[in-house]
């Protein structure tokens, strides 16, 4: 058995990049990662890793939107939101302007395997609000299944 799998939690860096191939919606969006440690001498450090998304949505059924860009990210995705994403990591391979290969790392949302949860989004006074943290069901992206009684915290 072949496994190729990244999980990446952290914040939107910018807002989701949304377009359409093939009339299937695809998502381009970057999430930050805070790494913090303690250098040599003792003193506190902080880097910030970003790791690229690209998210495809479904085939529509019956008209209706069936993914994760039309169900999750596109209504509810901002810069800020903190998000937990399972998904391929992809290298892809490309040429720049002058010609020089360059490789390019993204981790890839599509398929039963893939996952994106929404833990919350920053306010403006930039506190961690969860007014997007309901579980959402594996056919919409969670994972999990839907709850529609009220969660008690």
């Amino acid at each position: 058995m072949n496994i190729a799998e990244i999980t990446v939690s952290g914040n939107v860096g910018g807002a989701p990049e949304i377009k359409e191939v093939n009339g299937t919606k695809v998502a381009n969006f970057s999430i930050a990662v805070n790494e913090n440690y303690r250098d040599k001498s003792g003193e506190q450090q902080k880097k910030t890793h970003w790791y690229n998304v690209e998210a495809w949505d479904g085939k529509p059924k019956d008209g209706k939107a069936s993914g994760v860009v039309s169900r999750i990210i596109e209504p509810h995705l901002s810069v800020g939101s903190t998000v937990y994403v399972r998904g391929f990591p992809q290298i892809d391979s490309y040429q720049d302007k002058d010609g020089v290969d360059k490789k390019a790392f993204k981790i890839k949302i599509a398929g039963m395997s893939s996952q994106i949860r929404l833990a919350g989004s920053k306010s403006q006074d930039g506190a961690n609000g969860t007014d997007q943290g309901k579980p959402k069901s594996k056919d919409n992206g969670g994972g999990a299944a839907d709850l529609d009684d009220e969660i008690p915290f």
